[in-house]
């Protein structure tokens, strides 16, 4: 059985080295969505999706409304951080493959017993930063 929640948050990036556009400031609208599979328990349920909103929500709010910066983008850090500009900064670049590595690390550190416990055998995470665009990453608790 799989069960999933969607998330969803407005966040700006950049990419330092893209040879196009998404080299200049830009934002998205994201949305995530974080799927389980698992055995559905006594009650009925794969896990309660209150639950999972409660594990990914710390990592969804350090996103929104923020700019995702790479660490080694020291000419955006420091244009952003004497603004007191909200930032989430990450040691690779800001891409949709790389959030979805976040995501799933976030999700097996914050909840990996609780996973284990409700017998989570799969975790996917499918990251748009735009209506038609997605990455998508799947791996075993």
């Amino acid at each position: 059985m799989k069960v999933a929640k969607r998330f969803r948050w407005e966040a700006a990036h950049r990419l330092t080295d893209h040879p196009g556009a998404c080299q200049s400031i830009h934002g998205h609208s994201y949305e995530m969505t974080v799927i389980l599979s698992g055995d559905v328990d006594e009650k009925g349920m794969v896990v309660e999706f209150a639950d999972l909103k409660a594990w990914m929500k710390p990592l969804v709010d350090s996103w929104d409304h923020a700019t995702l910066v790479y660490e080694a983008d020291r000419e955006l850090r420091d244009a952003l951080g004497p603004l007191g500009m909200k930032m989430a900064v990450m040691p690779f670049e800001s891409t949709s493959e790389n959030l979805c590595r976040v995501a799933l690390t976030h999700l097996k550190t914050v909840a990996g017993e609780q996973l284990r416990r409700h017998a989570i055998t799969e975790i996917t995470i499918r990251l748009s930063e735009t209506e038609t665009c997605f990455a998508e990453l799947t791996e075993p608790v």
